[in-house]
């Protein structure tokens, strides 16, 4: 069965778990263009295409670059425009946040962009009418609602399956592709990324997927920065911030890796179309 593979295209200063404001981020170095270009090249040894969620202001400074990830047969997806949580935006802000990222990635890519994930998962139970608005702007597909709760984001009890949401009783006419976790005796185990794929052992995560594909596809996400062999440190952040940030990074390589050959992936779009999905509610 064929698993998903998404990325998370931002630079390692623009994290919401570290929140530099918007307008120091200039006092960092970049290393988006490098990581991303490093992960290019794994994704091509291993002959595998992805679904790249870019943020909007890294395909403005870096147009290049969105050239390259979708010449090299990628599919590029909206990040939104300036890593806010979608939870602390007001509506109309999320929307004009949304149509730079889009109206952006449009231009540079000259084809619609369809695909949407909000920063941080942060789609948030007070904030549904953002799935009307995207549907709205075109979009037929978000991977926006982690299905566990996190002190940033997460919806506890939304469904673990690919779906299209029913809010107040309507059904919306957009896919939702929740992040993979491992649901075991009613408790959900997140493994499929970031932090989580970085603690948890290959072993854990194989066995996961494996049981997983018995059913259905599941999704792995990591983000560029995760593969930086001379990631900046950032001490003046809280301690926990930097374990959360830091933890295991050297492990993300090698477990890719592991995972590409072990595996089959592809892109978000590619993968959608395998199955039909039901409707299920999220109010």
């Amino acid at each position: 069965m064929r698993n998903v593979l998404t990325i998370d295209v931002e630079d390692w200063y623009q994290t919401n778990g570290f929140n530099i404001p918007i307008e120091n981020w200039g006092n960092f170095r970049d290393r988006v263009v490098v990581n991303t270009q490093r992960l290019l090249d794994v994704l091509d040894k291993n002959r595998v295409h992805a679904t790249f969620f870019i943020l909007g202001c890294v395909a403005q400074k870096y147009p290049d670059l969105v050239l390259d990830i979708a010449r090299q047969g990628h599919e590029v997806g909206s990040h939104g425009g300036w890593h806010r949580l979608v939870s602390q935006q007001t509506l109309e802000e999320f929307r004009q946040d949304l149509l730079f990222s889009k109206h952006t990635l449009e231009r540079i890519l000259n084809k619609p962009v369809t695909l949407y994930r909000a920063p941080s998962w942060s789609i948030s139970p007070n904030r549904f009418r953002v799935l009307e608005i995207l549907s709205e702007e075109g979009f037929v597909c978000d991977s926006s609602i982690q299905p566990f709760r996190t002190p940033l984001s997460g919806i506890a009890g939304a469904p673990l399956v690919p779906f299209y949401p029913i809010v107040e009783g309507k059904r919306l006419d957009i896919l939702e592709f929740p992040p993979t976790v491992l649901n075991i005796c009613k408790m959900r185990i997140p493994f499929s990324g970031g932090f989580y794929l970085r603690a948890a052992p290959y072993a854990m995560i194989s066995w996961a997927l494996s049981h997983l594909n018995k059913t259905r596809p599941g999704m792995i996400y990591i983000h560029p920065w995760e593969l930086d062999r001379q990631h900046p440190r950032l001490n003046a952040a809280p301690s926990y911030k930097r374990f959360i940030h830091y933890f295991n990074m050297d492990s993300t390589h090698c477990k890719l890796n592991r995972l590409l050959n072990e595996f089959e992936f592809g892109s978000l779009g590619e993968v959608i179309k395998q199955g039909s999905y039901p409707a299920l509610s999220l109010s």
